[in-house]
């Protein structure tokens, strides 16, 4: 949700947002 707001903002690119989206689930992934 917050890496959305950044997103929408501007502050990150959206590209730079879904990798980081995909990172973070690929790394709770791991810790399941």
């Amino acid at each position: 949700k917050m890496i959305d707001k950044l997103a929408k903002i501007g502050v990150i690119h959206k590209n730079k947002a879904a990798n980081l989206k995909s990172g973070i689930a690929v790394y709770i992934n791991k810790l399941a």
